[in-house]
């Protein structure tokens, strides 16, 4: 859902850093791509506001120090629980039946 490892989940969802379907993720090393500065939207609903944001050369988000707010304020605003590099990952969806369509998050 998240594209990463179940210890990476665990340790996600321990910390509290899950926003509906937003994961915050812990990373080592310092990413390499371009600068987003301080502040961007993602999934249409959720800004991430850190120290500095960077999208990599596979377009994952990487963010220093982050936290997540949700436009629409249905879920409460959370924070990395440490210092340090985060990667942004926003759940991937199955296309929906051709009877239904997602409604948003």
């Amino acid at each position: 859902m998240w594209d990463c490892t179940a210890k990476q989940l665990q340790a996600s969802l321990a910390g509290g850093m899950r926003q509906g379907d937003v994961l915050m993720v812990k990373e080592r090393g310092l990413p390499d791509g371009q600068d987003m500065g301080t502040s961007a939207v993602l999934a249409g609903s959720h800004r991430v506001v850190a120290r500095r944001i960077v999208r990599n050369h596979d377009g994952r988000v990487w963010a220093l120090d982050p936290s997540l707010q949700h436009i629409k304020a249905q879920h409460d605003q959370v924070w990395a629980d440490r210092e340090g590099w985060y990667s942004i990952r926003v759940a991937y969806s199955d296309a929906a039946w051709d009877f239904a369509q997602r409604l948003g998050d």
